[in-house]
């Protein structure tokens, strides 16, 4: 039993070494974008994320933020946020239990407050210094504050939820990372599509470069919550740590 625990931490400690995690230290990336113009028209973007890995024994705890902001003309047109915790418990090399809790708010969708729980099963299938790939399947709960409005008064505010979720890293040479994150969210009322695929070039130092595209999809949004599928190009700088 000790051989095997040993056996395992090595192999999570490779793992997790491909994707820049240490035991007992907490690395990751801070990122930060934004665009401001004045003149005839005055608009102001700014896009901010946080993502944070720490290794412990068999356990994988990650701390993840991002927020989202624009103003067009002196008035606000879109604005959220989120916030969440998700650790991951290793039975072995490739395999883990996962958990998710998650608090976002978007009152251009209609959402004063949503929080978010998922219980599941992941899987490593590749962890090497140059690729990585994970799958992951769960169950879940989500509670929502909507605001109020007549396109939001027959949702229901408390559901369970079906999760899907995916991450592909390659790295394509010594200053140029490519990466692909999907997240699926299925309940009764609205199944949320979540793609983000972005591009790393190195600066200099920990410093990076990041374009990104994000496309964000609910198969049930209508009326005052906007349109179903909505697109956010961003070009960060990236500090890694």
């Amino acid at each position: 039993m000790k051989l095997k625990k040993t056996l395992l931490a090595i192999s999570t400690g490779a793992a997790l070494a491909a994707s820049g995690v240490s035991y007992g230290q907490w690395a990751g990336d801070a990122e930060l974008g934004m665009t401001v113009s004045s003149g005839n028209t005055e608009n102001t973007v700014v896009n901010a994320k946080l993502d944070v890995d720490t290794m412990i024994n068999n356990w994988r705890h990650n701390l993840f933020a991002d927020a989202y902001y624009t103003k067009d003309d002196g008035t606000k047109t879109a604005e959220r946020f989120a916030v969440g915790y998700k650790p991951r418990y290793f039975m072995t090399k490739k395999d883990y239990l996962f958990g998710i809790a998650r608090y976002d708010q978007d009152e251009f969708a209609a959402i004063n407050g949503r929080t978010t729980e998922v219980l599941g099963y992941g899987r490593q299938f590749i962890a090497t210094p140059k690729h990585y790939l994970d799958g992951e399947i769960g169950l879940g709960a989500r509670q929502t504050d909507y605001l109020t409005s007549p396109d939001t008064e027959n949702l229901d505010e408390n559901e369970l939820i079906y999760f899907l979720g995916g991450k592909y890293v390659g790295r394509l040479s010594k200053t140029a990372r490519f990466s692909e994150t999907i997240r699926v969210e299925a309940g009764k009322d609205n199944s949320y599509i979540e793609s983000i695929t972005s591009l790393g070039l190195a600066v200099t130092g920990s410093v990076s470069a990041k374009i990104s595209y994000t496309v964000r999809h609910n198969t049930d949004v209508t009326g005052d919550k906007g349109e179903k599928t909505d697109s956010l190009t961003g070009v960060n700088l990236v500090y890694s740590f």
